[in-house]
């Protein structure tokens, strides 16, 4: 009788067992992922840092918590980055001295329209990763952890294209209105070796209040642009 009771409680041990080492693993792959972001993730002041399969291996299941991040990372320098890089490019290159009205007129709302559709872009990426974080099912430490690595590498620079996306339209569509009133005063206005030369006093006047007032928008995009760095450094 003692032997047939023997094997029962051998077999809860084993299953205590087992269920100890698992949770001991649990703790071994957070306590990992909780280094890694600390170590290398958060202070990291650009890009993001893709870990091996080794090093994934370290942190079990936990590993798909930094997926979110690492993911919404990718698509942002997919759709948005390398085509917003691209842009930009053509856009400066239209807007050099030499280029006429017609050409840098083209140039500013494409660039305009492109920035537009990338403002939507983030929004439906950044809406995906959120409500993926939000699902996640963390313990305090890791959730902690966690949470300072989606500011710093989510949060922080989805807010500073939120604020310099419209800030920029804004300016070009002030650039457009500049570049419609050389275009309506051509007997008045003259470009010549990438130089506006105006004929009359009040044109003038005009054109340089707009122009000011371009100049201040490029400073207040500037400035947006600075704090975002600031922020992205934790300074």
């Amino acid at each position: 009788m003692y032997r047939r009771a023997h094997f029962p409680i051998v077999f809860c041990l084993l299953v205590l067992v087992a269920l100890l080492s698992g949770c001991g693993r649990e703790v071994q792959q957070r306590q990992a992922l909780i280094s890694f972001l600390q170590k290398e993730v958060i202070p990291r002041n650009s890009g993001i840092l893709v870990p091996t399969k080794a090093i994934r291996k370290k942190f079990g299941d936990y590993a798909t918590h930094y997926d979110i991040i690492v993911n919404y990372n990718k698509a942002m320098l997919e759709q948005i980055g390398r085509p917003l890089e691209k842009s930009y490019r053509e856009y400066a290159e239209a807007m050099k001295p030499e280029a006429g009205v017609k050409k840098r007129m083209d140039a500013t709302i494409k660039y305009r329209e492109q920035l537009s559709s990338f403002e939507i872009i983030l929004g439906k990426e950044l809406a995906s990763a959120e409500s993926q974080i939000a699902g996640l099912n963390q313990p305090e430490d890791l959730r902690v952890v966690y949470e300072q690595a989606v500011e710093k590498h989510v949060r922080i620079p989805a807010r500073a294209f939120k604020l310099m996306i419209p800030a920029i339209i804004a300016m070009l569509n002030k650039n457009q209105e500049l570049l419609d009133f050389i275009s309506a005063n051509k007997g008045k206005i003259e470009i010549k070796d990438g130089m506006i030369q105006v004929k009359d006093q009040s044109t003038l006047t005009k054109l340089n209040a707009m122009q000011a007032e371009i100049s201040k928008m490029e400073k207040d995009i500037e400035a947006k642009h600075n704090e975002f760095a600031r922020q992205a450094v934790g300074r």
